[in-house]
Formats: C-alpha cells, structure tokens, sequence
C-alpha cells in the first residue's frame, strides 16, 4: 500500500514538472507592423517575402497597413498598430520628412523601427533600401551611352521621399559630365501611371524632339510609354525607368519605346527587414544603412529576369 503511494506521488510530481517546463518554454507570438505607402505591385513582392519570414517561418502575425500615399493615414494606422502591441514595425515612409512624427510616437514607446525602400527623418534604427542612387547612376550611364553623349532629355520625376531623390541625384549627377546632354523639361508624374501618361503628354506638346525619357520608378515610365505609343510622334525617343516590375522587364521584352530599367529587389528589403527588426529586439547592434544592390535589366539581359 505505502509502495502505491509513493508510486503515486512520485507520478504527480513527474507530471508537475513536467508540465512546468513545457509552460516556460512556450514564447508569445511575434508581431509585426508593416507601413506601406501603397499596394503597387513592388510593396506587393515585398510583402509577400515578409510574410514568408514571419508568418511561415517564425509562426508570427502581421498587421499591415496601406498609406494610400496619405501621410495624415500612415500616422493614423501607426498609432493603431502601437495599440495592437506590435513587436517592431516595418515603415514604408509616404514622405520622408512628414513622417517623423510616425517614427517618434513608435520609437517612444519602445518599438524598434526598420525603414524599408525610402528612408525617413527621426530616430529610426536601420534603413534598408535599394542603392537607389546607383539606380540614378545606371540609368544616366545607359542614356549617355546610347545618345553617344549628345541629345535632350525629359525627366518624370516623383514623390518627396529619399529613394527618389538618390534616384534623381545619381542621375543628375551623370548628366552634368556631358554637358552635350541637356534636359529640356521636368515634371513630376507622382510615381503613378496616370499622372505619368498626362505628365508625359504636356511634354510632349510642349516640345518638338525629345531623345530619352529618364522617370524615376516603372509605373511613371509605363505611363510615358503609353503617352508616346498614343502620340506617334517622336520616333527614335526610348524611356528608362527603375523597379525592374514584370510590365517593365516585358515592355523591354517587347522592343517597345521602354528601353532599361533598374532593377530593384524588393524581396530580398524584405527578408532582410525581418531580420534586422528581430536583431533589434534582442538589442543586437545593426548599421545605420543597409544598400540592396540594383541591376540594369535591357533587352539583352532582360529575358527570365524576375523579382
């Protein structure tokens, strides 16, 4: 009998340690804010790799919103997300001086901060993006090379945010070494194809030869495209833009106007946005930047090319 009792406890005791250690091992679920300024279809990629990092690999949650390019919305669902309890956000800024206040109420209540694609000013961690001023460098080279170093340029230039200023900059910067190259007219085509097109046809009315379009990212250079191909009126002009977006790599493709653009990798912003927001969590030091090589996609590299 005495024998039975003591099986008995010494079983209980088993099961109470036991079950003891398996509590303490479980860790909550991470959670991750992700800010993005709009769902075109280079944030789409990059989600989807963020994703794959949290939700698959980590088993974690995500709560992710759209900016609509709206700052006063991007701050709005910023705030919604410190009160969701998330563990680290991924900002995607709208403008990069508007969004400091975003960067702040985060930062002061403990949350690590990753800007992703377009840095922001305030006290962020890390920034990951594209080199996009190389971006801006490779684009003026290909123009420079096929204009032999003579022509007018137009450029479709974008939103208030870094990436597109080091896009422009790397550009410029290429054009003011062969001064034979001129830019003869600028307008801001807000990174949207519709803009773009109308942006694009008051260029176009305006002047009568135009050599090349440079546009800061592939929806406004898809957008000159479409204005170019309805107008029928500059043959010989070609347009480059950067993202390397499937329509891109497939105008190129196609031996349409759509000469070159630089390729961004917006999967691998991703995954590497992951991983330095959980670096950050366990207070690991991080760089201040993080530069994502691009490419120059053309059509003879172009074929099988893919985010």
């Amino acid at each position: 009998m005495k024998k039975k009792i003591l099986l008995i406890l010494l079983l209980l005791l088993f099961l109470f340690f036991t079950s003891t250690s398996v509590s303490t091992d479980i860790q909550p679920k991470i959670k991750v804010g992700v800010s993005l300024m709009s769902n075109q279809a280079f944030f789409k990629v990059m989600l989807e790799a963020i994703k794959e990092e949290v939700e698959v690999k980590l088993n974690g949650t995500l709560m992710v919103s759209y900016a609509e390019h709206s700052i006063t919305k991007q701050i709005a669902d910023v705030e919604e997300m410190i009160d969701n309890k998330i563990d680290f956000l991924l900002f995607n800024a709208v403008d990069s001086e508007a969004a400091e206040p975003a960067i702040v109420i985060a930062k002061n209540a403990g949350i690590p901060v990753v800007c992703l694609d377009v840095d922001a000013v305030g006290p962020r961690d890390i920034y990951i993006g594209s080199d996009n001023y190389q971006a801006g460098v490779l684009c003026g080279e290909y123009i420079v090379e096929r204009l032999q170093g003579k022509g007018k340029v137009a450029i479709l230039n974008g939103n208030p945010v870094s990436s597109v200023r080091m896009r422009y900059n790397g550009f410029i910067d290429v054009i003011k070494k062969n001064p034979d190259i001129k830019i003869i007219a600028e307008e801001n085509g807000d990174g949207d194809f519709i803009k773009s097109v109308n942006a694009t046809e008051l260029i176009l009315e305006n002047y009568k030869k135009i050599d090349a379009i440079y546009a800061v990212n592939d929806p406004s250079a898809l957008g000159a495209l479409a204005a170019v191909e309805v107008a029928n009126q500059q043959k010989g002009l070609f347009i480059v833009g950067i993202d390397g977006s499937p329509d891109a790599v497939q105008a190129v493709l196609n031996h349409t106007a759509f000469a070159a653009t630089a390729a961004q990798d917006p999967a691998k912003i991703g995954q590497l946005g992951v991983k330095y927001g959980l670096k950050l969590l366990v207070q690991e030091k991080v760089p201040n930047t993080f530069p994502v090589k691009v490419k120059l996609i053309k059509n003879d590299n172009a074929k099988g090319f893919s985010w």
